[in-house]
């Protein structure tokens, strides 16, 4: 979890963010993309291009799957 910033998705500031992305950068330091735990970070990880590591992170949580 991360300190106060901004949901990726909703853009809503929030205290209570998590990893959903890391993204690489071939000629520097790459950076993190962080989500609202719930419905953010969910949604996220149910999209084509997101870490196949989400889910499983989500799933400790007990965040995944989402609930319909």
């Amino acid at each position: 979890m991360r300190g106060s910033s901004q949901c990726v998705l909703c853009k809503e500031p929030s205290g209570n963010l998590i990893l959903v992305d890391i993204i690489e950068s071939g000629s520097g330091p790459g950076w993190g993309l962080y989500a609202c735990p719930t419905p953010c970070a969910q949604e996220y990880a149910g999209r084509s291009y997101a870490p196949t590591w989400l889910a499983k992170e989500l799933e400790k949580l007990e965040l995944w799957p989402p609930e319909s």
